[in-house]
C-alpha cells in the first residue's frame, strides 16, 4: 500500500458537531449484552503492549492554483439501489464461468433417502417417563420440514420422528448410515428403538452406521435433540440469563418470530442441515482432502477409506483430475496403489524392511492414504479468477470392482502470515501481500442456504464484491458447506470463527479441542476459507464467572495450543488468529480489537486519535486488525411497513410526533442516538437521521483504517440483515436494500482512493486551513498512467484546479 500526505492552505470553512447525552443499557426490561461489553474497560496487562502512533511521513505541499489547460470532470459514484441492481448484472455475468461444473458426471454407487419431512415435538413428562413408547413414535407430533430450527431456548429437549421404507436392494449394499449435516446442539440418534450414537456441536456434519438395525420395510427413525443454555450465558425463554455448557456464541439462523427469534443472538435448536439414509459398500471413501502446495507444482490428495467389516482389503484407487469451471482434463484414472514404499513428505506409513513395495490393506475403521499429484502449469484461485479443480476417486476391490467413489472440488491457492519478520503479521495471498477488507455475516447466508435459494447465496456475495470487499467474517460460527461452496466459485475470502464468547466452561475444554478439528475438517478443502479464530471478545476473569470458566490468560493459552494442535494436524498449512477483538491482550497471533467508539461513546478508542492516525495497544512488532466497526441504521420505512408488527409502528399522525425507535424489539438507536444527532420527531425522520449517521460514521472509521498502513485486516459490523430489524447495525437490509452506510463504505473501500484529513472542523474568516490529501493504494503496484487531479471549489467558482 502507497500513501502520499500533503498540506496545502485553504481559506474555507466546515463545521462538525457531536450531541452528547445519557449512555442507556436496557432493553426490553433486561440487560443489554452488547452495550456492557462497550462500555467495559480492558488492556490490563499495559505492559505488554505498545500504542501505535501516528506515522511521521514527508510532507509535500501541492500547489495552489489554476491551471487553465485542465478540464476537470470528477467521478461520480452510485448512490440508488437501481444503479447498484444494474451492477449486479453484469458482475452476475462476469463471475457466471466460474459457477460452471464442467467435470465429468462421476457414477454414483450409493443410494440415498432424503428426510425432508419429520415429526417433530417438545419433550413430555410421559416421554422422560415412558421413553420405549417414544421410541415407538407415540405422543402429540407436528409434521415439520427439515431443515428445521427453532425455540424452545434454553433447557430443551425436542424429538424428530420419522418411518422410512428400506428396500432389500439397498440393504444389500452392504452398509447403511444415518447422515446429519448440522443438529443444534446435541443430537441422540435411535433407529428401530435402539440407541445408534449421540453427537455434541451445531456445525459439524456426523453420521453412524445403522446396518445392524435395518430391516426390509417399514423402518423408525428417533432423533432427541437437546438444548441448554450457552458457555456465554443466554437469556431463555422467561428472560432469565444462565450459563450452561452449550458452545456457542451469537449470531445464529434466527426463526421468524419479531421479538426474539428476528434477532440473531438467541440459540435456538433443531435438524438445521439435511439429513438423509445412504446405503453404501462395507468398503468406502469417507472423506477427501486436497492439500494445495503450489510453491512446489504439486498437490496432496488426502484420502480416508472406511471399513465397516473386520476383513482387511487389499484395494486400488483409480484417481482423475479435471477443470471444475474450465474446460480441461488433466488426467484420467490414474492408478494408485496404498503401498508401504516411504515417499518424503508424502509418506504411506514407514519403509518396509525388505525394501520391497507391499500393498497395505485397508483394516477395520477410517484409514488414511496420501496420494501425490503433480500439477505443472496449473491455473491458480484468486479473487478475480477463482479457478477450480475436481479430484474424482474410485476404489476398486481386486482387479477392477469399483466399489465407491468420492469427488471434491480444490483450488491451487496458498495463503500465508509472516510471523517471523519485523513488523509481524503481514498477510500474502499467492505470495502477494493483501490486506482484508470486508464484513461480519451473521445469518443471511444461513438464511439462504436453510431455504435453498441459490440465486440469492450468490448475489449476496456478489454484492459484497460490489462493496469492494474482498472476505467475510463468517462471524462467531462456522456456516454450512454451501456458503463455503459458493465463495469458492465466487472468490470471496472468509475467516470462520470457532463459537466461543467471551470465556469457556471449564469442564469444556477438550469438547472445544474436539469441535475445533470438526471446524477444520469442515472448512479445509475450500480455498476462499483462509483463516480460522478460536474466540470472540476474550474478557478477563470469565466474563465474570471465573468459578466456572478459564479465566487466566495462560490457561486460555494452554487451550489455544491444544486447539492448534488439532487443527494442523487436519491442516497444517491453516492461518490461525487466536482471538478476534480481544478485550484481555495479548493473544497469540495477529492482534485484533474491536471498535464501536462511533456507537458505544468511549469504546476503543478516542474519534479524535483515531482521526489523526493512532490505534489501540498491541503486541510490540505486528500489525493488526479490527474485525468489528459500526453504528445502528434503521431499517427504510417499506421494510417497516412490510414487516413490522403494528405496535411497533405509529398508527396516527400523533403517534408518529412522539414514536421514538425503543418501539422496536432490541433496537439501540434510542439509547445511543444521544451522543451523535437529536432526538427526531417523526418516523421518517428517525430514519434519515440514523442512516445519514451511520454513513458518516462507517466512512469515518474506515478511511481513518485506510490511511493505517499498519491495519491489515478490518470488518464492518454488519453486511446483510438476516431478519427485519435482526441487527441493524447491518449495511443493507432484509429485502437486499443499501442503506446509505453501503454506499459510503463502498466508497472508501475503493481500492485506489483520496481522502482528505484535517485535525479542525471549523475556521474564522480569513484563517489559513491546513488539510491533508492521502492517496490509499491497497494494491501492489501503482496503476499505470495514474495522475493526480485536484479541483477546489467554494460557492461554485473554482479556485484551484491542478493536474
Amino acid at each position: 500500500m502507497g500513501y502520499v500526505r500533503s498540506k496545502k492552505f485553504l481559506p474555507v470553512m466546515l463545521c462538525f458537531f457531536i450531541v452528547s447525552g445519557g449512555l442507556g443499557n436496557k432493553i426490553f426490561g433486561q440487560d443489554d449484552q452488547f452495550a456492557k461489553i462497550g462500555a467495559q474497560r480492558y488492556n490490563l496487562r499495559t505492559n505488554l503492549l505498545v500504542e501505535p502512533l501516528p506515522p511521521v511521513l514527508p510532507e509535500k505541499y501541492l500547489p495552489v492554483g489554476i491551471d487553465k489547460s485542465v478540464t476537470f470532470k470528477p467521478h461520480r459514484d452510485i448512490s440508488t439501489k437501481e444503479e447498484l441492481d444494474a451492477e449486479l448484472k453484469v458482475i452476475r455475468k462476469q463471475y457466471a464461468p466460474f459457477m460452471q461444473n464442467l467435470a465429468p458426471s462421476l457414477p454414483n454407487y450409493r443410494e440415498r433417502i432424503i428426510l425432508s419431512e419429520m415429526k417433530w415435538r417438545v419433550e413430555t413428562a410421559k416421554d422422560r417417563s415412558d421413553f420405549l413408547l417414544t421410541l415407538q413414535g407415540e405422543g402429540d407430533w407436528k409434521n415439520v420440514a427439515i431443515p428445521h430450527y427453532g425455540p424452545p431456548l434454553g433447557n430443551a429437549v425436542t424429538y424428530y420422528f420419522k418411518e422410512v421404507n428400506i428396500s432389500a436392494a439397498m440393504i444389500q449394499k452392504g452398509s447403511i448410515f444415518l447422515c446429519f449435516k448440522g443438529v443444534d446442539y446435541r443430537g441422540s440418534v435411535f433407529f428401530n428403538g435402539s440407541y445408534c450414537g449421540s453427537h455434541e456441536g451445531f456445525f459439524a456434519p456426523f453420521e453412524f452406521e445403522v446396518s445392524r438395525y435395518v430391516k426390509p420395510g417399514i423402518n423408525k427413525i428417533l432423533v432427541k435433540v437437546e438444548n441448554e443454555p450457552t458457555t456465554t450465558g443466554s437469556v431463555d425463554e422467561n428472560r432469565n440469563h444462565v450459563v450452561g455448557n452449550k458452545i456457542y456464541a451469537a449470531g445464529g439462523l434466527g426463526y421468524d418470530e419479531p421479538e426474539v427469534g428476528w434477532h440473531v443472538c438467541p440459540p435456538a435448536m433443531g435438524i438445521f442441515q439435511d439429513c438423509f439414509l445412504e446405503a453404501r459398500s462395507p468398503l468406502h471413501i469417507s472423506d477427501i482432502f486436497i492439500r494445495p502446495l503450489p510453491d512446489q507444482s504439486k498437490a496432496e490428495a488426502w484420502i480416508e477409506i472406511n471399513n465397516c467389516t473386520s476383513r482387511p482389503a487389499e484395494i486400488k484407487l483409480l484417481l482423475s483430475l479435471y477443470g471444475q469451471n474450465f474446460p480441461d482434463t488433466i488426467f484420467g484414472n490414474m492408478e494408485y496403489l496404498p503401498a508401504t514404499t516411504y515417499v518424503p513428505g508424502v509418506g504411506d506409513l514407514a519403509k518396509p524392511t525388505d525394501w520391497k513395495k507391499k500393498v497395505l490393506p485397508m483394516e477395520y475403521g477410517v484409514n488414511y492414504v496420501r496420494v501425490p499429484i503433480e500439477l505443472k502449469n496449473f491455473r491458480r484461485w484468486g479473487i478475480t479468477e477463482p479457478w477450480l479443480y475436481n479430484l474424482q476417486v474410485k476404489l476398486c476391490i481386486g482387479k477392477d470392482t469399483v466399489t465407491d467413489a468420492l469427488s471434491q472440488h480444490f483450488g491451487m491457492r496458498s495463503f500465508s502470515m509472516d510471523t517471523i519478520h519485523i513488523p509481524k503479521g503481514k498477510m500474502y495471498l499467492n505470495g502477494k501481500m493483501i490486506r482484508l477488507r470486508g464484513a461480519n455475516s451473521m445469518g443471511f447466508e444461513q438464511r439462504d442456504v436453510f431455504t435453498k435459494n441459490w440465486d440469492q447465496l450468490r448475489d449476496d456475495i456478489l454484492l459484497a464484491k460490489l462493496c469492494n470487499m474482498n472476505y467475510l467474517r463468517f462471524t462467531q460460527r462456522p456456516v454450512q458447506s454451501e456458503v463455503y461452496d459458493f465463495c469458492d466459485r465466487l472468490g470471496m475470502l472468509n475467516q470462520t470463527d470457532f463459537p466461543l464468547f467471551a470465556g469457556i466452561r471449564r469442564n469444556q475444554f477438550t469438547q472445544a479441542i474436539k469441535q475445533a478439528e470438526e471446524m477444520e475438517r469442515l472448512v479445509r478443502n475450500h480455498p476462499s476459507t483462509i483463516m480460522v479464530t478460536y474466540i470472540n471478545e476474550r474478557s478477563p476473569n470469565a466474563e465474570g464467572s471465573p468459578q466456572r470458566s478459564l479465566n487466566t490468560s495462560e490457561e486460555y493459552y494452554r487451550l489455544f495450543k491444544a486447539m492448534d494442535q488439532a487443527v494442523l494436524l487436519s491442516n497444517p498449512d491453516r492461518v490461525i488468529k487466536a482471538g478476534d477483538g480481544d478485550y484481555d491482550p495479548p493473544s497469540p497471533g495477529l492482534p485484533d480489537a474491536h471498535c464501536y467508539n462511533t456507537w458505544y461513546n468511549g469504546h476503543g478508542l478516542g474519534l479524535g486519535k483515531m482521526h489523526k492516525g493512532y490505534w489501540q495497544p498491541v503486541k510490540p512488532g505486528w500489525y493488526y486488525g479490527c474485525g468489528e466497526f459500526g453504528a445502528e441504521g434503521l431499517d427504510p420505512l417499506n421494510v417497516m411497513q412490510k414487516y413490522y408488527p403494528k405496535n411497533w409502528l405509529p398508527q396516527t399522525p400523533e403517534e408518529d410526533k412522539t414514536w421514538t425507535a425503543n418501539k422496536i424489539a432490541m433496537s439501540q438507536t434510542n439509547q445511543f442516538h444521544y451522543m451523535w444527532f437529536n432526538t427526531q420527531g417523526s418516523l421518517s425522520s428517525w430514519i434519515n437521521a440514523s442512516q445519514d449517521f451511520q454513513a458518516w460514521a462507517t466512512r469515518f472509521v474506515t478511511e481513518s483504517f485506510r490511511r493505517d498502513s499498519r491495519m491489515v485486516s478490518s470488518a464492518v459490523h454488519l453486511f446483510i440483515d438476516a431478519w427485519p430489524a435482526g441487527w441493524m447495525k447491518s449495511i443493507m437490509d432484509v429485502d437486499r436494500q443499501p442503506k446509505k452506510a453501503y454506499f459510503a463504505y463502498r466508497n472508501a473501500l475503493s481500492p485506489v482512493m483520496a481522502s482528505l484529513r484535517t485535525d479542525r472542523f471549523s475556521w474564522f474568516s480569513e484563517e489559513k486551513a491546513t488539510v491533508e490529501a492521502w492517496i490509499c493504494n491497497d494494491l501492489n503496484e501503482i496503476p499505470a498512467n495514474s495522475m493526480l487531479h485536484y479541483e477546489i471549489k467554494i460557492n461554485g467558482k473554482t479556485i484551484v484546479n491542478q493536474l
